[in-house]
């Protein structure tokens, strides 16, 4: 007769069915996985050896948990020892493309903080090391920081709060859910980081016909269908989500023992109108066709000069409707026009605000802000950034004196921010820094000089600007022909400056400042760009050797190279570089398809 089991051993026999054996399946999978090489890691940082020495590079699949492979942003090409050298001042920067000096980080404010501390405290080295990134937001910068607290920071900066709603997981975003709650995205962002997570992706990716692999980049156009309001139940949901995401950067540099500047968000006010807008829910037909006539004559009176009947007419058109942010846009413009600055503020304010293409931090963010710094244990210390741009502004309006377009940066927009962080940091240095300083902080035009602004790279970005803003949603704005107009006269001003002695001129500044900084990587990419656009071609594909060999883990410099051995004709060379930027980066599309062009060269000529 066959031996009874007990009820308790039956149980445990269960219990191992249901959740034993599961789990060593599960565990065996990801161990396979792993072996095998599948997935990506999902660390922002990655070693890289070069001359016996350990250094630190970039991930460019960092971004991959937050973007489908296809669209997902890359860092900046940088290297940093992976321990901090002795003496050396330590900081991080955290942020969006604001923050990382878009659209050219080598004149960003991290630069130019680097360049304001070392000339302020001579014979000290301050490293920036500047880990924003495009199109991200706090779900993204929540991770690097958590990373960065291991890196022996001396100080962490934070300057972010534009791509909340259009960032991943925003409120308007297109890169996967709307404003789900906090604690499923850290969830999902977890599922992720195992080889598992990364599998199930991918075949849901599969399922739904391989959008992640298709697709191209194309800014903020690609969100303007996700307009919203500012009740909208998901963009209430994306500001409870930045809070708890800021609250918890906070946190990781208060356990790392780092102080923390945290600094509140500036936009263009005065000359960025808003890029969409939304009547007030509840309105009906006549009162739009009532509105409608207001508003259009409003916009004859204010096209003719005469602001006093055109505000008349806008603020009838407010009595029906005033929260669409054009009105309150145009309001603002004839206010300030008939000299009443503050009341224009508040209308260019509340026009940003209403904005429901969401690009720009509005008052509910810099508010967070200011909230949880204060409310923040350890050492934060709250930077109005908004209120400092004001002050340096006309009629205290941030204008296109400060920013190329919505949020972006000038050189001068950056330096200031820079100087004021910079005052900030001194606070924190250590006396044996401090014995040993300046009596003044260089100026604006010092600055650029030692990174090598030439009047070359002016003009570039200059050009790099009114490109940008002759796509939508930027061309559909009535405010664009006022910024082509600004951003032409800008060019005309340096042509009219260019002498036959400026390129050498030029290049002497660039000499100089790889004397000074012979290690500077960014310097010597753009003196490849430099020579390469002032014909100067062979000398150009010698300094990007140079930045090859002081980056070799990284695609960029490789392609770069690869792109001047193919304008040089040296299409042999030309197929090696290509072949490593690929070998380092599979998916990048412009070295595939450069290649391509080069093969095709090569079997012509064989």
């Amino acid at each position: 007769m066959k031996k009874r089991i007990s009820p308790r051993r039956l149980w445990a026999m269960r219990l191992m069915a249901m959740v034993i054996i599961p789990v060593l399946f599960i565990g065996g999978l990801e161990l396979l996985l792993r072996v095998t090489g599948f997935g990506y890691p999902t660390t922002f940082f990655l070693p890289s050896r070069l001359d016996g020495k350990e250094y630190l590079i970039p991930n460019y699949k960092f971004s991959y948990r937050f973007f489908p492979p296809a669209l997902a942003r890359v860092p900046l090409v940088f290297r940093m020892p992976a321990e901090k050298p002795e003496g050396t001042y330590r900081i991080f920067l955290f942020g969006e493309s604001a923050a990382l000096g878009d659209p050219e980080p080598s004149y960003g404010v991290g630069r130019q903080l680097e360049i304001l501390l070392e000339n302020r405290y001579p014979g000290r080295e301050f490293e920036v090391i500047n880990v924003a990134m495009t199109a991200i937001n706090s779900h993204v910068i929540l991770p690097i920081a958590r990373e960065c607290a291991r890196l022996d920071g001396d100080l962490w900066l934070i300057y972010m709060g534009n791509n909340e709603m259009v960032g991943p997981f925003g409120a308007g975003t297109v890169f996967g859910s709307k404003a789900p709650s906090l604690w499923f995205v850290r969830l999902g962002l977890a599922l992720k980081t195992t080889k598992i997570g990364q599998l199930l992706t991918l075949l849901s990716s599969v399922s739904d016909g391989g959008e992640a692999d298709s697709g191209n980049w194309a800014g903020i156009d690609m969100f303007k269908e996700n307009q919203l309001r500012l009740d909208d139940p998901n963009r209430l949901q994306a500001y409870e989500n930045f809070r708890g995401n800021l609250e918890d950067i906070l946190k990781a540099g208060r356990k790392a023992g780092v102080p923390v500047l945290l600094s509140t968000v500036g936009s263009n006010l005065k000359d960025c109108s808003p890029f969409a807008s939304l009547h007030r829910e509840g309105l009906d037909s006549s009162q739009e066709a009532k509105w409608d006539a207001l508003f259009s004559e409003g916009n004859a009176f204010e096209e003719a000069g005469d602001f006093a009947s055109a505000l008349g007419k806008y603020e009838e058109a407010a009595e029906i409707d005033s929260d669409y942010a054009e009105l309150q846009f145009r309001i603002g413009t004839c206010l300030l026009k008939l000299s009443k600055p503050i009341e224009a503020k508040e209308a260019f304010v509340r026009a940003r605000d209403l904005d429901a293409l969401a690009v720009r931090a509005d008052t509910r963010i810099n508010a967070i802000v200011n909230e949880t710094a204060l409310n923040s244990e350890g050492q934060v210390v709250l930077v109005d950034g908004v209120d400092l741009l004001a002050r340096q502004s006309s009629d205290t309006i941030p204008d296109q004196n400060l920013f190329y377009e919505h949020v972006h940066f000038t050189t001068k927009g950056n330096y200031i921010l820079a100087r004021a962080f910079a005052e900030e940091v001194a606070q924190f240095l250590p006396p044996t820094i401090l014995e040993a300083q300046e009596e003044e902080w260089i100026r604006e035009s010092t600055c650029l000089k030692q990174l090598a602004l030439t009047t070359w790279d002016t003009k570039r970005l200059w050009q790099t600007a009114l490109g940008r803003i002759n796509v939508s949603p930027f061309k559909e704005q009535s405010s664009h022909s006022r910024t082509v107009s600004h951003i032409r006269e800008q060019l005309g001003q340096i042509d009219k400056g260019i002498t036959m002695q400026t390129p050498w001129r030029d290049r002497s500044l660039y000499i100089a400042a790889l004397r000074r900084a012979p290690e500077d990587t960014m310097l010597l990419g753009n003196y490849a760009q430099f020579l390469d656009g002032t014909g100067s071609g062979p000398e150009a594909i010698e300094q990007a050797r140079r930045f090859c060999d002081m980056l070799p883990d990284l695609a960029w410099p490789h392609y770069y190279l690869g792109v001047l051995l193919l304008k040089g004709e040296r299409f042999a060379e030309a197929k090696e570089s290509f072949e490593r930027a690929l070998e380092i980066r599979s998916n990048f599309k412009q070295a595939a398809n450069d290649l391509k062009t080069v093969e095709r060269k090569l079997n012509r000529l064989n």
